[in-house]
């Protein structure tokens, strides 16, 4: 019995170490995993993507060589930018240029830090040679023309599986403050907002007239092809103000606001914290209605002499004021409204962090 019990000691310390050691695995294991349903979230999202990607050819974007000029507007843009946030990794970064339609009058010029987009510029020609800066922004997710979050978004809305085999073509174009997915399936055709998904209601009349549209130059930053910028951006302002026009439709029964200035701009972001913009029967053809939650001034080389031209501004718009566009446009389309109270904890409009 004695030497029974001898080994039987060892033996069982050793079964307790590895039961023990075991636990310790399996609870490591269960810390460092996802839940289940994350998890499988996360598997099938890419999965997904792996096999569109693979089997759905024309479900892509195709880059495109730039001209010197092109390229002498994007450096300089670019570097100008980056001297402030929230455009600061902006700087050494490298780009990818895709045509965008109709009639390839239009680039997305996409900012690369290695493989990771982490901003946009949307230029368009003018003109006499001239290039254009009608939209532009900075931020690692939610910008236009994602190609991750259309394949996810025609996935989730049934419009595309795995296993389609009919004809498939895609075009990005670009409309006056809206960027646009073309999609062809089989003989079907769709417009999508590139910008926040959705499938627009549009005709191919209504889309033709639409995608004509061109924005007014002198709303604009404007690049001469000189080898200089003519303009300055000051650091962008941010409010951190509501971004989601749904969240409180109150705005909707204020009036419409005139004129909106630089400085009144300002100063309502400041009092307010975000401005309502919408476009009364055409809020498709904007992608509207959304909130204004910052702005970024442009001013011209000769600012504070007289006779100088007023500054260009780009109002920061959508959620997470991702999105910076021609405020003169902006009312030209369509109309701005302010929220009838003022935010809780009084927000004050100050440099975008750093």
């Amino acid at each position: 019995m004695k030497i029974k019990a001898k080994q039987k000691g060892p033996l069982g310390r050793r079964t307790r170490l590895l039961l023990c050691l075991t636990l310790g695995l399996t609870l490591f294991a269960a810390s460092a995993s996802p839940p289940p349903a994350l998890a499988s979230i996360g598997s099938r999202a890419t999965v997904t993507q792996a096999v569109l990607q693979e089997l759905l050819p024309g479900l892509v974007m195709t880059q495109a060589p730039a001209s010197e000029t092109l390229q002498d507007f994007t450096r300089l843009t670019i570097s100008q930018l980056s001297a402030d946030a929230p455009f600061k990794e902006w700087k050494n970064a490298g780009t990818e240029v895709y045509p965008l339609g109709p009639g390839t009058r239009s680039w997305l010029v996409n900012v690369m830090n290695g493989e990771q987009r982490i901003g946009y510029l949307i230029i368009s020609a003018a003109d006499g040679g001239k290039y254009l800066l009608s939209e532009y922004g900075a931020g690692t997710y939610g910008l236009p023309y994602s190609m991750s979050d259309l394949r996810q978004y025609l996935v989730q809305e049934g419009l595309i599986t795995s296993s389609y085999s009919g004809k498939i073509e895609l075009s990005a174009l670009y409309a006056p403050l809206l960027p646009v997915w073309k999609l062809t399936l089989a003989d079907k055709t769709l417009y999508l907002n590139a910008s926040v998904l959705q499938v627009l209601p549009w005709s191919l009349s209504q889309a033709n007239r639409i995608l004509d549209g061109q924005l007014d130059a002198n709303a604009l930053v404007v690049y001469t092809g000189s080898g200089q910028q003519v303009r300055t951006p000051l650091p962008a302002l941010l409010s951190g103000g509501q971004d989601d026009p749904y969240a409180d439709l109150l705005w909707l029964t204020a009036p419409e606001l005139k004129t909106i200035s630089e400085g009144s701009l300002n100063t309502l972001l400041k009092s307010r914290g975000s401005l309502a913009f919408q476009s009364t029967g055409r809020n498709d053809a904007l992608g509207a209605p959304f909130m204004i939650t910052g702005c970024q001034s442009w001013l011209p080389a000769s600012a504070g002499k007289a006779g100088a031209e007023p500054a260009v501004i780009y109002a920061a718009a959508g959620p997470g004021a991702k999105r910076y566009l021609p405020l003169t446009a902006l009312q030209k389309y369509g109309t701005f409204h302010k929220p009838p109270l003022p935010l809780s904890g009084g927000t004050t409009l100050g440099a975008a962090p750093h």
